[in-house]
């Protein structure tokens, strides 16, 4: 009997280690992706049932996405989301992309601007989303690296604001979060979307390779499920999430 009732309690603790809350690091304010007053967002309900799949609450910690990945490195938090997905990474481990981002270069229809290439934005004024010359590539840096007229910000509606209020020629952000400030502002524009750039796809981190196992089971869970469809109609009203993963094939 004593040893029956050790089992069960060691049974116990196991269950309640395996469903212990998960701290997750992730940016801040970044509608429709993140919304700190709700603590919702696509981002975050993505994130949410994925760990709630994989047996644990997440809880959510909101820091600048550039101490992401620090505070993960240096023993705080569980996950670091928003990883860029590149080769080689050492010291960390990574779970297959699980959100996609399209940035796009954004001009008023009426100002009929041609935009082939990032050197045409060379001569223009133009507010981009903080970080952008880091991520979007050679190009993109040279065009902008003696542009005087070039500013990056953290506040992207305000972006979309100085757009249609003619403060600026042309804005770089991603498509689902201008369309998201779109839809809010008091005096839109037609505009038009110049698509210059690929796709840029993210990861989450871990210093436990079991969780991320586990979180890539359970993402492979979500993107074939409904539910992942849903999530996508209900913050950006159309289909534009599609993930390579390499467990489809398996």
């Amino acid at each position: 009997m004593a040893r029956w009732l050790v089992f069960c309690i060691s049974l116990l603790c196991c269950a309640q280690a395996l469903s212990a809350p998960l701290n997750v690091l992730v940016g801040q304010n970044k509608p429709p992706y993140i919304r700190l007053e709700a603590v919702s967002g696509y981002e975050i309900e993505l994130l949410r049932e994925v760990i709630r799949r994989m047996g644990h609450e997440a809880v959510f910690i909101f820091v600048p996405n550039a101490r992401i990945r620090p505070l993960l490195e240096s023993g705080n938090g569980d996950i670091a989301s928003l990883q860029p997905d590149l080769a080689d990474e050492t010291g960390l481990f990574f779970s297959q992309p699980y959100i996609r981002y399209q940035n796009v270069v954004v001009t008023r229809s009426s100002d009929e601007l041609t935009v082939q290439h990032p050197a045409d934005l060379a001569a223009k004024t133009v507010i981009a989303f903080q970080g952008a010359a880091k991520v979007l590539g050679a190009d993109y840096t040279d065009a902008i690296r003696l542009n005087s007229q070039y500013s990056e910000t953290v506040d992207q509606r305000a972006q979309v604001d100085m757009l249609f209020s003619e403060r600026v020629q042309a804005i770089v952000l991603d498509r689902n979060i201008f369309t998201f400030h779109q839809q809010n502002n008091t005096a839109p524009a037609a505009v038009t979307m110049h698509e210059l750039f690929g796709s840029t796809l993210y990861r989450a981190a871990f210093r436990d390779p079991v969780l991320q196992r586990a979180f890539d089971r359970a993402l492979l869970s979500v993107v074939l499920d409904n539910w992942y469809q849903q999530l996508q109609l209900k913050y950006f009203m159309q289909l534009n999430q599609q993930l390579p993963n390499k467990f489809y094939c398996e």
